[in-house]
């Protein structure tokens, strides 16, 4: 079950318009010093939180794990805001399940936090997807469904390849290309969490691409992004990252 929302232009002094939880089925914190240690192990995470290369930061409280992740690119006291709005989102939309993950997307910016009972980063990683999109087609240039998947698929293709190298310990990426009978510029991003296998990473990325793939090229919309614990996949007609992008030319 997917979750969708149309993306506005935000303030990042206040919180995201646009948040999906994702809460277990199998179980709940059943007492309330479980629960004071999962309030504990996600306040420990917004307070000692910083913006290392790996844009992820962890802790833990009384058996509860805790995770935040943010583009390794963004400023840290955006990242930082980002998590705190997300960790709220958390508490409320999973007030006492066993494990929890919440993502938060601002234009240019998202985070994901999670918790569990557990260290393992990839047990959410079956059910934990949560996707946006934004309606309006994609009608600079007319480009068709069939040029828009084209142009994705090529796109996502050498984000992943660079994204997924041994030596990218950041294990993100991002790129631009032109597409379209009237060319137009379009955008896309990848990243996955730092502490999790290659095999995993890489799969979970072939995922996202498949799913932008049905719900959103096929369709034309403006831009689409998919999460789940493990990674994120992102792509837009409005550039998406402050950084100057890597630019490639469509064949």
């Amino acid at each position: 079950m997917f979750l969708q929302a149309i993306i506005n232009g935000v303030n990042l002094l206040r919180p995201p318009d646009q948040h999906g939880s994702k809460c277990s089925k199998n179980g709940d914190l059943n007492s309330n010093v479980l629960l004071k240690s999962r309030d504990v192990a996600l306040d420990e995470l917004y307070k000692s939180f910083r913006l290392p290369f790996t844009g992820a930061q962890r802790s833990n409280n009384g058996g509860i794990w805790a995770h935040a992740l943010c583009p390794p690119k963004e400023k840290m006291e955006e990242c930082r805001e980002c998590v705190k709005d997300t960790i709220d989102f958390l508490k409320k939309d999973c007030p006492k399940q066993k494990e929890g993950a919440t993502w938060s997307i601002f234009p240019h910016l998202y985070c994901m936090v999670r918790y569990a009972d557990h260290p393992n980063q990839g047990n959410l990683a079956e059910w934990a997807w949560v996707q946006f999109n934004a309606p309006p087609p994609a009608g600079p240039g007319n480009a068709t469904a069939g040029e828009l998947e084209k142009a994705w698929n090529n796109l996502a293709n050498i984000i992943m390849e660079k994204a997924t190298r041994v030596k990218n310990v950041e294990r993100y990426w991002y790129g631009s290309l032109l597409y379209g009978p009237h060319p137009q510029n379009f955008y896309g991003t990848m990243h996955c969490a730092p502490n999790i296998s290659d095999v995993i990473c890489k799969k979970c990325l072939s995922d996202g691409i498949k799913q932008l793939n049905e719900c959103c090229c096929k369709s034309r919309k403006q831009s689409g992004r998919t999460f789940s614990v493990n990674c994120a996949v992102w792509y837009s007609h409005a550039k998406i990252t402050p950084d100057t992008l890597l630019t490639i030319s469509a064949p």
